[in-house]
């Protein structure tokens, strides 16, 4: 289990220490620390208003907007377990994800309020809580915040207790949910700040995919060290150019396909992108002639790649600048500092050098297994860590 703060103390800590600083924008609106605070401890007084008891599963299907990172916090604050569900899924995929984590509660932003409603329709007793919209039986989230105090509310929070649980199929194809803690979730923060990023308050990040994913990551290491997110509704390569020119971003994140996207871009010259010192990328293989046109394109300096796993997020090894050249350019990198690396045969002993072998990995940002799923949890969790 890790040890050190939790990722409640660790929001608590950046909106403290860093409260008249911009630390969101998104949807044309700047929010403070303080502001995005605030609305966050009223969000969780919210629901807990509606009923949702701590450690209690509720599920949040809303787009990137400015109302995303009070969300999750508000989440974290009224100790409750977050369960992403990806907007683009189908409508019987939701209702699955909803039926197997066992979520009677659904916050829907107000553009998904028809999937809301189809869902309802499917599960009548799902009480639907709309942001900044409603069912007709339903209640509007934010309007509710609205009356309810500025101040946290009162938690027990402990660090082995479950705040998100994570969809993801992986290479198997099964849909499991890993169980990412209070104590697992700040440790993935120190991980990101000690191996990939370590952001200051002079650093803006941009975020287009979706922060359900591996984006959302990289909101707290920011948050705490007194940086900006800025926070797209989708990827569009001019919209994201535009976008990098006038925050004076320093670091995006981005998979293979948006990198391609970018550099296919006919209008790419015409944006002043000087402000990016850090393009980090990962999620999937990046095609050597797809880095090598960008490493021409941006320069070597700016590269770092991460490999990684929902279950162990959110770097295991890192490939920074320096290593991208030749043959490495087909790495995955280095370890993590803060992580165990193992590659053993199918009886469990380490394998010599330039042998092929299972990847065992410990580390204190690994999750607490898969939701409800105890068999999948042994084959994939050690006795070991």
């Amino acid at each position: 289990m890790s040890q050190g703060p939790s990722c409640l103390e660790l929001i608590e800590r950046g909106a403290r220490q860093h409260a008249d600083r911009i630390a969101v924008i998104a949807e044309g609106h700047s929010l403070t620390f303080a502001e995005v605070n605030v609305r966050a401890n009223r969000l969780a007084h919210a629901m807990r208003s509606a009923g949702l008891s701590p450690h209690r599963r509720v599920a949040l299907l809303a787009n990137n907007g400015v109302h995303s990172v009070p969300l999750d916090f508000a989440c974290v604050k009224a100790c409750l377990n977050r369960v992403p569900l990806n907007a683009r899924l189908a409508t019987s995929e939701h209702a699955r994800m909803l039926a197997e984590a066992q979520c009677s509660v659904l916050v829907f932003g107000p553009d998904l309020l028809d999937r809301a409603a189809e869902l309802k329709a499917l599960k009548p007793d799902l009480v639907c809580l709309g942001l900044g919209a409603r069912l007709d039986d339903g209640d509007d989230l934010l309007a509710m915040a609205e009356a309810m105090p500025g101040d946290a509310p009162q938690t027990d929070a402990r660090l082995e207790d479950v705040i998100v649980t994570l969809y993801t199929s992986g290479t198997t194809g099964v849909l499991k949910a890993a169980q990412h803690t209070q104590g697992s979730y700040a440790a993935i923060c120190r991980n990101i700040l000690m191996n990939l990023f370590p952001a200051s308050p002079d650093d803006a990040m941009l975020h287009s995919a979706s922060l359900i994913h591996a984006s959302g990551t990289f909101v707290l290491p920011l948050w705490v060290r007194g940086g900006r997110n800025i926070v797209l509704p989708g990827f569009a390569p001019a919209a994201f150019l535009q976008a990098i020119a006038e925050h004076r971003v320093t670091a995006i994140n981005l998979v293979p396909t948006m990198m391609q996207m970018l550099l296919e871009h006919p209008d790419i010259d015409h944006f002043d992108i000087s402000s990016l010192e850090r393009i980090i990328y990962g999620a999937s293989p990046m095609p050597r002639a797809v880095i090598e046109r960008a490493i021409a394109r941006f320069g070597r300096a700016r590269f770092w790649q991460f490999f990684g796993q929902t279950e162990v997020p959110l770097c295991i090894a890192v490939l920074r600048p320096e290593d991208h050249h030749g043959e490495q350019l087909g790495a995955c990198g280095r370890p993590a500092v803060d992580v165990e690396i193992r590659l053993v045969d199918e009886g469990g002993r380490d394998v010599a050098t330039g042998e092929i072998g299972e990847i065992l990995v410990r580390a204190p940002s690994a999750a607490a297994g898969y939701f409800n799923a105890p068999d999948l949890s042994a084959q994939t969790f050690d006795a070991e860590g």
